[in-house]
């Protein structure tokens, strides 16, 4: 692993672009890269804003990781730290296709954006939607509330990507991207913690 101040990159996601080559995105992957970027900034601008300190940012197999101590953040403020990140790409999206006319970028914005915001643990709409439910409720009950859905929507994911990958000969990259989702939760989901909080994005 290497480390340089906050930032620390794991080999495996070293490993993560390499299959991504192979997967066949050389062409999108510099888009998707630069996407990432912007996504993790939205969040880091949140962050900073809101007054969280940021303890560390990691790159790993399964994306960036940002850890960041939201103790004092009430529920609200930390659920829009959440879907800063998602907002970022959508709003791109929508400049590149409307002003800048880069359909390239706007679809990896778009993608990205989109896929964030699905309710799996691992993701941005995931941790939004525990926090929702801690809120609303209690946390015990956004444990098993999201761990049904965020492992239903991952086999849902996998499923689909599965089967563009073997009947159609697309959907590797998007395969890897599932896999992602799904594999952290087998066996099981671990159960967040409600006041020391990770902010996690792909």
């Amino acid at each position: 692993m290497l480390r340089w101040n906050k930032l620390e990159i794991g080999w495996g996601f070293g490993a993560l672009l390499a299959l991504s080559l192979l997967a066949g995105a050389g062409e999108v992957l510099p888009l998707v890269l630069v996407s990432a970027l912007c996504h993790e900034l939205g969040h880091l601008a949140a962050l900073r804003l809101a007054g969280a300190r940021v303890e560390r940012i990691r790159l790993t197999a399964f994306g960036a990781e940002i850890r960041a101590d939201t103790r004092r953040l009430s529920y609200p403020k930390e659920i829009a730290c959440t879907l800063a990140g998602p907002a970022v790409n959508l709003l791109l999206a929508l400049f590149f296709a409307r002003w800048a006319v880069n359909y390239a970028a706007a679809g990896a914005n778009l993608l990205l954006g989109c896929f964030n915001l699905l309710p799996i643990p691992a993701l941005d709409g995931g941790r939004a939607l525990h926090l929702l439910f801690s809120w609303l409720f209690d946390p015990l009950a956004a444990d098993r509330v999201c761990r049904k859905v965020g492992l239903g929507c991952a086999l849902l994911l996998t499923g689909a990507a599965l089967l563009l990958t073997v009947r159609y000969h697309a959907g590797l990259f998007l395969l890897l991207g599932a896999a992602g989702t799904l594999i952290p939760q087998l066996p099981a989901v671990p159960h967040l913690n409600a006041r020391k909080k990770i902010v996690r994005s792909r």
